[in-house]
C-alpha cells in the first residue's frame, strides 16, 4: 500500500520542510536587515532558532495528520468489498485487501510474493493472468475487463468486472493497480436467463405453440416462427389490423369482445376461433393472452399470448361427433341420437297437441342375403338404402339406422288431427315400403358377382300425442307392429293409431297374466299322435294350451303371437320340454310304450338363447329318458340369421342322440342347400300341400319332388295336416309312412292319448 501512498507522503514532507525553510530564511532576511539597522544581532540569531524550532512543529504536526489519512484510506481500500490487489511486472501480489485474502484463504503477508496459481491451482489460467499483466504494463494504460476465475482446488468459477491502471512507485518500480468487483451471481443470472430463454423456445418449439406480442399504442405486432406457420403470416412489419382481417366473419365477434375486455377491465382471455390463410386454408387457433406492461399512466402497451393449432383436434372431435352420434356405415343418426330426439318429439307433440309418427322399417330376408353373398354384400345394401331413405325425406323428419337392417323414421309434428296424421302417416309408410321394394343392383369389389336383388321392406308404426306414452314404450309399439307385419308375410307397413294402441294395451294385461301363468304352471301340453302306414302311433308332437284361470283352455293362436313378442315364449318352451320329457320318462318305464317318441317345437327366440343346448341337454339329463325318442322341430327362419352358429347348436343336440326335424318344409326358404349341410333327421311337409292334394297338380308335384330330395338325402318324411282318408292313400302310394293330422286324431291331454295307445297299439 506504500507503493501507492508512500510517495505522496515524501512529496508532503518536502514540500512543507521546503515552505518552512523559506519562511525561516525570509524572517531571518528581515530580521537581519532590521537588527543590521539596529544593531541587533544577537535577537536575529535568537529569532532563527525559535522560527526554526516553530517550522520544524509544524513539519511534524503535519506529518501526523498525514498519516492519520493515510490511515483511513488504508482502512477503507482494505476493507472494501471490492477486490483491490497490486502486482508487480511478474504477477506477484504486492498487495491485496481483505476481500482478496479472504477469496484465497490467506493474510496479507500470505498473499505478498505468490502468484494466482499458488492459490487457485490452475496453470493454464494463471498464464493468461501473467499474460495480461505483462500486456497492461506494456501498453501502460488504463484498461477494464471482464475476468473469469476457476479455483480447480475448490472446483469453483468466479466472474470479475476489474479495473487496471499500472503506475510507477516511489522507487519507480513498475506496478499495476487492479480493482475488481464480483459480478458472479450477475453472471450466473444472465446465463440462467439466457438458458431459461433457449428453453423457452424450445419448449415453444416442441409444443408447437406460436408467440406472440401486442402494442395497442402503436399496432405493432411480433410473432415467432410457429404463429407465422400456423397462420401464414410472414414478415417483420405486422399489423394488428392484418391479423384481424385473417379472422373468420363469424368469428370476429369472439375475438375483439375478448381483446375488449382484456383492455378495459384486464380480464385475460383464453379463446378458440378460426383462421383463414392466404392460401385459403382456415385452421383452428386456441388463444390466450394478457396484459404484459402498462405505461406511467397504467394505458397497457404490450400485450403478450401463446396460440396453439388445434384444427387436427377440432377434427377429431368432430369425428368423435360423428362416431358418437352417427352410424359409422351409413352416415345416418345413430341410435343414442334417434332416442334423444324421439324423447324431445314425445314431449313436444304433448306440449303442442300435435300427432308425431314414429316407423319402425327391417329389410325382409336380409340374413339370406348376408348368407349367400357375404356381409360385404349386406353393407352394399344397407348403404342404398339408407341413400333411398334420404332421398324420400320431405321436410324435418329424422332417419336413423336403429340397428343391423332395421332402420326408424320419425315424423314430427305431423298434424293437430288424428285422421289428417294417419293419412299422412300410411301414405308416407306406403310410399317408402314402394320405393325400397324396388330391385337393387348390386356389386361386389372382392368377389366376381353381380346381381339384381329383389327387397322387400317390412314397417311398424305408430302415431302419438299423448303424455302417458313415454319414447320406450313408443318404441315398443312400433316394434310390435313391425312384428306383425313381418309376421303377415313382410313387404307391408301396419300403423297403429291411438284406438289399436288400446288393443296393445289389451295386449299388455294378457301378457301380465300370461307371466303370472307362466309363475303358477299354467302352460300344459296336447298330443298329436303320429302314425305309422300299419296305423299304429308311433309317437306324438307335444303342443302347448294355455289353462287360463278365467277364460278357460286357450289354443296357441290366441296366445302365441304376444308371446313371441315378450320373449315369454323362452319360459312357455322350457316349461312345454319339460312335460314332453316327463311323458317320455313315463313311457320309457313301460315295455310297450318305450319305443314313442314326442317332438317338440322350438322357437327361434329359444334357440338364440347364449345356452340353449345346454338347457335341453340339462332336462333330458334330470329326467333320465333315451335322447334318441326326443325330437325337436325347427323352421327354416331359424337358419336366416346365422346358419353356422345354429348348425353348431342343433350339432350339439344331435351328439346325445336327440333327433332334428324341419318343419313346415316347402313354404319357406327351402333349398338343397338345408338338406345338404344343416343336421336335420327328417323333414316334415306343410299342411297346406294337404289341402287339395288329390286335385291339385302342382301340390302333388311339390310333393312329390320333397319325398324324393328326401329319399336322396336318406331323411325321414312327415305329412302333417292329413284330414281324409283320400289323402292318406295318395301319400301312401307315394311312399309316406309317418302320418298325422286330424284323420287320426285332434291334440288330446298325454292321458287320453295313453288311452287311445292301449286301444290302437293293442287291439
Amino acid at each position: 500500500m506504500s507503493d501507492i501512498l508512500g510517495s505522496t507522503s515524501v512529496k508532503k514532507s518536502i514540500w512543507v520542510l521546503a515552505i518552512a525553510c523559506v519562511a525561516s530564511f525570509l524572517i531571518t532576511v528581515s530580521h537581519l536587515y532590521l537588527s543590521i539597522q539596529f544593531g541587533q544581532l544577537s535577537s536575529v540569531l535568537t529569532l532563527f532558532v525559535v522560527i526554526l524550532i516553530s517550522l520544524t512543529c509544524i513539519l511534524l504536526i503535519a506529518e501526523q495528520q498525514h498519516r492519520l489519512s493515510f490511515n483511513v484510506a488504508h482502512n477503507i481500500l482494505r476493507n472494501i468489498t471490492d477486490f483491490v490487489v497490486i502486482k508487480d511486472e511478474k504477477g506477484r501480489f504486492v498487495y491485496g485487501n481483505k476481500s482478496v485474502t479472504k477469496l484465497y484463504g490467506t493474510t496479507e503477508s500470505g498473499l505478498v510474493g505468490k502468484l494466482d496459481y499458488d492459490f487457485t491451482g490452475n496453470l493454464e489460467q494463471s498464464e493468461a493472468i501473467l499474460n495480461n499483466t505483462k500486456s497492461v504494463l506494456k501498453n501502460f494504460k488504463t484498461v477494464e475487463t471482464f475476468d473469469v476465475s476457476t479455483d480447480t482446488k475448490e472446483n469453483k468459477t468466479h466472474h470479475f468486472h476489474s479495473i487496471k491502471i499500472p503506475f510507477y512507485n516511489t522507487k519507480n518500480q513498475l506496478r499495476l493497480f487492479i480493482i475488481s468487483k464480483d459480478v458472479t451471481d450477475i453472471i450466473q443470472l444472465k446465463e440462467e436467463s439466457e438458458k431459461n430463454k433457449s428453453r423457452l423456445q424450445h419448449v415453444l418449439g416442441v409444443s408447437e405453440e406460436g408467440l406472440w406480442e401486442w402494442n395497442p399504442q402503436t399496432g405493432e405486432v411480433t410473432y415467432n416462427e410457429s404463429w407465422e406457420e400456423m397462420s401464414g403470416l410472414y414478415g417483420d412489419n405486422q399489423t394488428f389490423e392484418e391479423y384481424e382481417n385473417c379472422i373468420l366473419e363469424e368469428d370476429k365477434s369472439i375475438v375483439l369482445d375478448a381483446i375488449t375486455a382484456l383492455l378495459t377491465d384486464n380480464i385475460s382471455f383464453n379463446i378458440e376461433y378460426r383462421l383463414k390463410r392466404h392460401d385459403g386454408k382456415v385452421v383452428w387457433i386456441w388463444d390466450r393472452g394478457r396484459i404484459a406492461e402498462r405505461d406511467k399512466d397504467n394505458n397497457p402497451t404490450l400485450v403478450v399470448g401463446l396460440a396453439l393449432d388445434i384444427t387436427q383436434e377440432k377434427l377429431n372431435q368432430q369425428r368423435i361427433q360423428e362416431l358418437a352420434y352417427h352410424d359409422q356405415l351409413t352416415g345416418l343418426y345413430n341410435r343414442t341420437q334417434f332416442e334423444l330426439h324421439l324423447r324431445d318429439t314425445v314431449k313436444q307433440s304433448h306440449q303442442q297437441n300435435m300427432y308425431s309418427a314414429l316407423l319402425f322399417l327391417d329389410i325382409d330376408k336380409f340374413k339370406l342375403l348376408n348368407d349367400s353373398y357375404g356381409h360385404y354384400m349386406g353393407d352394399k345394401l344397407l348403404k342404398i338404402i339408407a341413400e333411398k331413405l334420404l332421398r324420400h325425406r320431405r321436410g324435418n323428419e329424422l332417419i336413423s339406422r336403429f340397428g343391423g337392417d332395421e332402420f326408424v323414421v320419425i315424423l314430427p309434428l305431423i298434424e293437430k288431427h288424428l285422421s289428417a296424421a294417419t293419412n299422412y302417416t300410411t301414405e308416407y309408410a306406403n310410399q317408402l315400403i314402394k320405393v325400397l321394394s324396388e330391385a337393387v343392383a348390386l356389386k361386389s369389389d372382392l368377389q366376381d358377382i353381380d346381381i339384381e336383388y329383389e327387397v322387400t321392406a317390412s314397417m311398424g308404426g305408430i302415431i302419438f300425442n299423448s303424455s302417458e306414452l313415454h319414447e320406450n314404450k313408443v318404441l315398443q309399439l312400433a316394434d310390435m307392429a313391425l312384428y306383425r307385419a313381418k309376421a303377415n308375410g313382410g313387404n307391408e307397413a301396419i300403423i297403429l293409431d291411438p284406438q289399436t294402441q288400446n288393443d296393445f294395451n289389451h295386449s299388455g294385461e294378457l301378457q301380465k297374466a300370461m307371466r303370472q301363468s307362466i309363475d303358477d304352471s299354467e302352460f300344459c301340453i296336447y298330443l298329436q299322435p303320429k302314425f305309422s302306414n300299419e296305423q299304429k302311433i308311433i309317437g306324438a308332437e307335444a303342443l302347448v294350451r294355455w289353462q287360463h284361470p278365467t277364460l278357460g283352455l286357450l289354443a296357441p293362436y290366441h296366445f302365441i303371437t304376444m308371446a313371441e313378442e315378450s320373449n315369454l315364449i323362452i319360459p312357455i318352451g322350457m316349461q312345454v320340454l319339460e312335460q314332453a320329457c316327463e311323458q317320455l320318462q313315463k313311457w320309457q318305464a313301460s315295455p310297450t310304450t318305450k319305443s314313442l317318441s314326442i317332438a317338440v317345437n322350438l322357437s327361434a327366440k329359444q334357440i338364440w338363447q347364449k345356452d340353449f343346448a345346454e338347457k335341453i341337454i340339462e332336462v333330458v339329463n334330470t329326467h333320465q329318458i333315451d335322447p334318441s325318442k326326443l325330437i325337436v322341430e325347427v323352421t327354416e327362419s331359424i337358419f336366416l340369421k346365422d346358419i353356422k352358429a345354429a348348425t353348431k347348436k342343433l350339432n350339439k343336440l344331435k351328439s346325445i342322440g336327440i333327433s332334428v326335424s324341419l318343419d313346415d318344409f316347402g313354404t319357406g326358404f327351402s333349398s338343397l342347400s338345408y338338406l345338404r349341410d344343416l343336421p336335420i333327421d327328417e323333414i316334415k311337409i306343410d299342411r297346406s300341400f294337404m289341402f287339395d292334394i288329390h286335385n291339385d297338380k302342382k301340390a302333388l308335384m311339390m310333393v312329390k319332388s320333397i319325398i324324393s330330395l328326401a329319399d336322396n338325402f336318406n331323411l325321414k318324411v312327415v305329412s302333417e295336416g292329413v284330414e281324409e282318408k283320400q289323402q292318406l292313400d295318395l301319400l301312401t302310394q307315394l311312399g309316406l309312412s309317418i302320418f298325422q293330422g286330424f284323420y287320426f286324431s285332434k291334440p288330446i291331454p298325454p292321458k287320453d292319448l295313453d288311452i287311445l295307445i292301449n286301444k290302437v297299439n293293442h287291439q
